[in-house]
């Protein structure tokens, strides 16, 4: 097997190179083998300890990795140009700073021109006489180097027409006349175009007013950034009241001392911006608000596939909704209803929302009563769940189809979220808990901006909006224009997430959240876990009687070979079971603190089936005839009578059971019930008869002729039978 050799590192530096590492100077002395000898100058680090000049060698592969992360910047090449004396590199001009050079160029190329023809000479009474031809042609010369550079017509804000037919530099420059064109010429002639830039770098950096005026308002301005939530204006307005009251009382000494000079709202606004810009965003919009927008920010949260992150929060929506009691709730209780608050007034509703920070797909979204008490746990459990039918029942075009084990969740520490029950599921679920502190938005940004967006993008358009202060209120009242009904809120609350937000491009994705859902799911397969877990984790655990039949729970009966050993050989009754809405073909069954036990439903009809079939079920069962049930009653009495004085009269016959006859008749009692245990463990039916050969295809050339003959006429006919 061949040597793996491996890749040389670049060079990047060469003899002589002054550069700058970390903040640190240094000069290549030359190249060696194992990398570069450098001589490191006199620096002091971040902590203010001094480090003397010294050599080092570093190599060719660590300087290529500073290179890669940008903290290697190159001060100056033994082959580079170097700017003239107190000049500055090229690569430092700015764009203004070029495009003045290169209009002073056109000029003196124009000049130059003209000098070539003989129609203009290199003296300065010339260039006072030719200098609106000058001017007129150098400008027309710049519009054809920008159309060349550019590849297109001069955009408009390059240069403007001023009245007079004349053009003038977007740069404010002054109107240059013969002897300035003359100066710029002479210079660009002996010293080339390094010489006609200029110090416009320079302008701007003096300030009109004296050092002691602008101490004074830097005093000032600290004294009155503890008003409370002050603003600019308040601030200017205070400081130019000192600088009034400095005045009056310097004019009352007994050899008067000049004034200060009035600072305008521009220079305040600037030396606050100098000297206290996080404490004032911090007074006058508080410590969150400000943190918010002035800290730095990076890349963020970075994840590498769907459900490596989940984000869950409230929102209370901006949208008054009618409780109205319609249809669409006629299989809820009265107090399932009353918890909701079905009670038709108008109303805020909450949403609590979790979304994929990978993906930015909404896995859950769902209306949380005031009442309700475990939001985390409803919340974790709709991640888990397929929600295609609720998509389909909504009509919506696309399907609702993200769901998964979700690895990690961010939650804030709201009161509906610190709870021991909140915490024992997710650890259950082997769910990592980020909490995050409660106020602290930006901690979520995405289910936080998810939330702006089903403002702005859903809330808006409907009828009954609410308003965040009374001023955006105005004179409406939402309480009366509202008319939306909650049934119908939850449908386009649907339709809106699947049909609208997942199938929008989202500019941070570079596709759209149901597309990037795809394509992480094809990279990686999100986990799912059972439907025993998902009881154990959501189900509701209540006390059960066990039975010969089993254990009923929501009208369907559920037994299994290690239900019907418990009943026969414990004599257990009182038992817990685990019953989950999502799978009602089983429940979990424990006896006090043992190992739970699934069992399934008795009839395989229920197998695979939600509580959706099972309301759907309970609905067209026919309500109880109270003629005949007191008749069954009746009728039953009489049976218990007659049984009773039969089982007395039975007592005059003498009985005794052994402890083998017992596990006989405990196997006996259990050997002929059908479950739909049983029936998936023993498979299929099979006729026992398929495949047999027909008596009339029987003949003596394949079976002897004792084999088909008749049975003798002196066999009993019960030994026949036999």
């Amino acid at each position: 097997m061949a040597a793996v050799v491996e890749k040389q590192a670049r060079v990047f530096l060469e003899k002589g190179c002054e550069f700058t590492l970390k903040h640190r100077g240094g000069t290549v002395v030359e190249l060696r083998p194992e990398g570069y000898l450098i001589r490191w100058d006199e620096h002091v680090d971040k902590d203010g300890v001094c480090h003397e000049s010294a050599m080092g060698v570093m190599s060719y592969k660590d300087v290529a990795v500073e290179n890669d992360y940008g903290t290697l910047r190159i001060v100056r090449r033994p082959q580079a140009s170097t700017p003239r004396p107190g000049g500055v590199s090229r690569v430092q001009r700015t764009k203004r700073e070029i495009a003045r050079m290169q209009l002073k160029r056109a000029y003196v190329q124009v000049a130059n021109a003209l000098i070539k023809k003989g129609e203009l000479r290199n003296i300065r009474g010339d260039f006072e006489k030719l200098e609106d031809r000058i001017a007129a042609e150098g400008e027309v010369r710049h519009r054809r180097m920008l159309r060349a550079a550019e590849g297109r017509k001069q955009r408009s804000m390059a240069l403007k027409t001023v009245p007079g037919g004349k053009t003038r530099e977007v740069f404010e420059y002054p109107a240059p006349n013969g002897r300035t064109f003359f100066k710029w010429y002479r210079t660009w002639q002996k010293q080339g175009d390094e010489w006609l830039f200029d110090q416009y770098r320079m302008c701007g950096g003096a300030s009109r007013y004296s050092d002691e005026l602008r101490a004074f308002v830097g005093e000032q301005i600290q004294s009155l950034l503890d008003m409370e939530r002050t603003h600019f204006g308040a601030i200017a307005v205070g400081v130019q009241a000192e600088v009034q009251k400095e005045n009056a009382r310097r004019e009352q000494l007994p050899v008067p001392q000049g004034k200060l000079e009035m600072p305008g709202y521009g220079h305040i606004r600037n030396r606050i911006l100098d000297i206290a810009p996080f404490d004032h965003a911090i007074r006058s919009r508080g410590f969150d608000v400000a943190y918010r927008d002035l800290h730095a920010v990076g890349i963020g949260v970075k994840t590498s596939r769907a459900l490596e992150r989940v984000e869950i929060d409230e929102y209370t929506v901006d949208l008054m909704v009618l409780m109205k009691d319609t249809p669409f709730f006629d299989d809820l209780s009265k107090s399932e209803k009353l918890f909701i608050g079905l009670d038709g007034k108008p109303q805020r509703v909450t949403l609590s929302a979790a979304i994929d920070v990978h993906t930015r797909c909404l896995l859950a979204l769902q209306i949380v009563p005031e009442k309700h008490k475990n939001t985390l746990r409803s919340t974790v459990e709709l991640i888990y769940l397929d929600k295609t039918s609720i998509s389909d029942a909504a009509g919506c075009v696309c399907r609702w189809e993200q769901f998964g084990a979700p690895e990690e969740i961010v939650l804030d520490r709201g009161a509906k979220y610190v709870s021991d029950e909140a915490y024992e599921i997710l650890a259950a679920l082997g769910i990592t808990n980020l909490g995050a502190p409660a106020g602290k938005p930006w901690l979520k940004p995405y289910i936080e901006r998810v939330f702006r967006t089903l403002h702005s993008d859903l809330l808006a358009r409907l009828p009954g909006r609410t308003f965040s202060n009374v001023v955006a209120k105005g004179e409406n009242d939402p309480e009366r224009r509202a008319s939306l009904k909650l049934e119908d809120f939850l449908f386009w609350l649907v339709r809106w997430v699947v049909d609208a937000y997942h199938t929008k491009r989202h500019t941070a994705l570079g596709m759209t959240p149901a597309e990037a859902w795809n394509l992480a799911v094809m990279q990686s397969a999100p986990r799912a876990i059972t439907s025993s877990e998902m009881r154990l984790a959501f189900g509701t655990r209540v006390p059960r009687k066990l039975t010969r039949s089993g254990i009923r729970a929501m009208y369907i009966d559920y037994q299994s070979e290690a239900l019907m050993t418990l009943c026969l050989g414990q004599r257990v009754q009182d038992i817990e079971i685990a019953w989950w809405p999502g799978d009602v073909g089983a429940i979990e069954v424990r006896v006090g603190n043992g190992e739970w036990l699934t069992v399934p439903a008795a009839d395989e009809e229920w197998i695979g089936k939600t509580d959706v079939d099972l309301v759907a079920w309970l609905s067209v069962q026919k309500d109880v005839d109270t003629a005949a049930c007191e008749t069954r009653l009746r009728t039953i009495a009489l049976i218990n009578e007659m049984s009773g004085q039969m089982k007395i009269l039975r007592k005059l016959v003498a009985q005794q059971t052994t402890p083998e006859e017992l596990l006989r008749t405990e196997a006996k009692f259990a050997r002929h019930v059908v479950t739909a245990e049983r029936q998936h463990a023993y498979g299929d039916y099979e006729d026992i008869l398929a495949g047999t050969i027909e008596a009339g295809d029987l003949s003596e050339a394949e079976f002897g002729p004792d084999e088909l003959a008749p049975p003798a006429a002196d066999i009993p006919p019960d030994q026949l039978m036999e």
